[in-house]
């Protein structure tokens, strides 16, 4: 398959992929994982690459459980061994990040400034047409504006032109903040689509209608997109009170996500930055969670154990569409979608990138969603 016979705007993103996140060069050796899910993104995939005459393996993995992906990683490693190059796995999946072990056990061993692992989830067309518009130095630019205040404030009102007003407080000495920017780190993982920035809220209080898209840690094949029928979340110190949506498949999944034991429980704060990202799509993704708005996420929280002590196998984010951010006492708002970049380098974060890959709930058990007709399994 050709790359050129898919179209310009994914053509575009492959090209953007490889050049600007990964910054291919003709030394490097690249083995491509996907699950069969992503059996035609990696396609696109692997056409580019081998449109750049660049030495590509393809390896197979079954989503969250196979026993022999190990090995069938490794023996493609083995014969990358000879080439003076970087190691440069990339990995697809759609509804899942699997396999977190073998991975880390090839950039432990072949080592972290010579092997690069890229982590693509939500592997889609809507990936390469719509996630990849901006370079990771652009989102690490917008990110680090952002952090730069955020990171310094004590309470924040958030409102959206849909009727949300959140009132919030932070406690930035005791929850970190994560940044998902795109950026190789050597020794960490790499994941993609790109454009967010996260922490735990230490208390919220409000209202949020989520008129954007949904995101959750089920396998689902509903339409999640909020346009037509918002959803409504009341919220009293951290726990989602009352709900109100006039969709009957989004408010089954949404009552099934509240019904476990700590799913009303907010467990972050995240505000999407990437505005490449021109419209929510209607697959459960991280595309629409890295879209310009907020998201609130309920469940599974996105801190250390030490620093919130509760565990929840559900991760549900309801999202914005668009979104304006008062911190502290300042008269004018943050725009998230038309805020100017200051220039700050972005700040040095603990959980920079989320490399460990547990990116709020993955690895966390599974849930059935009736919707679905067949067990969850996580995808973040």
């Amino acid at each position: 398959m050709s790359v050129l016979q898919t179209g310009p705007e994914l053509q575009a993103g492959v090209d953007s992929l490889l050049d600007r996140y990964v910054g291919v060069s003709p030394d490097d050796h690249c083995i491509v994982a996907f699950s069969p899910d992503s059996r035609e993104a990696a396609a696109w995939l692997v056409a580019g690459l081998r449109q750049r005459n660049l030495r590509t393996q393809v390896v197979g993995m079954r989503p969250l459980v196979d026993y022999e992906f190990a090995q069938r990683l490794n023996t493609a490693v083995a014969e990358a061994d000879s080439h003076s190059g970087r190691l440069v796995v990339l990995t697809l999946e759609r509804d899942t990040m699997s396999h977190f072990g073998p991975l880390a056990d090839v950039l432990q061993r072949v080592g972290g400034d010579r092997c690069m692992v890229v982590r693509i989830i939500s592997a889609s067309r809507e990936f390469f047409e719509q996630a990849l518009n901006l370079g990771p130095e652009e989102l690490s630019a917008r990110n680090a504006a952002l952090l730069t205040r955020l990171t310094r404030a004590r309470n924040l009102r958030i409102r959206t032109r849909g009727g949300t007003d959140l009132r919030i407080t932070l406690d930035a000495d005791r929850f970190d903040w994560i940044s998902n920017r795109g950026v190789w780190r050597p020794g960490g993982f790499t994941i993609l689509p790109a454009g967010e920035i996260a922490t735990y809220p230490a208390r919220i209080d409000g209202r949020l209608v989520a008129d954007g898209a949904l995101n959750c840690n089920v396998i689902t094949r509903i339409d999640t997109r909020l346009a037509a029928h918002p959803l409504t979340v009341d919220i009293t110190d951290g726990r989602a009170t009352h709900v109100e949506c006039a969709g009957a498949d989004v408010r089954e999944l949404v009552e099934l996500c509240f019904k476990q034991p700590n799913g009303t429980r907010v467990g972050e704060l995240g505000f999407g930055t990437n505005r490449g990202i021109g419209r929510f799509i209607p697959a459960n993704s991280h595309i629409n969670e890295r879209r310009v708005g907020v998201h609130i996420g309920f469940g599974q929280h996105n801190q250390d154990r030490s620093a919130v002590d509760y565990e929840e196998k559900v991760h549900l984010d309801l999202i914005t569409d668009g979104a304006e951010v008062f911190v502290d006492d300042e008269p004018s708002p943050i725009d998230l979608a038309d805020f100017p970049l200051t220039g700050d380098e972005h700040p040095a974060l603990v959980r920079d990138e989320d490399i460990t890959g547990d990116c709020c709930g993955f690895g966390y058990g599974q849930l059935a969603d009736p919707a679905a007709g067949a067990p969850g399994a996580p995808i973040g």
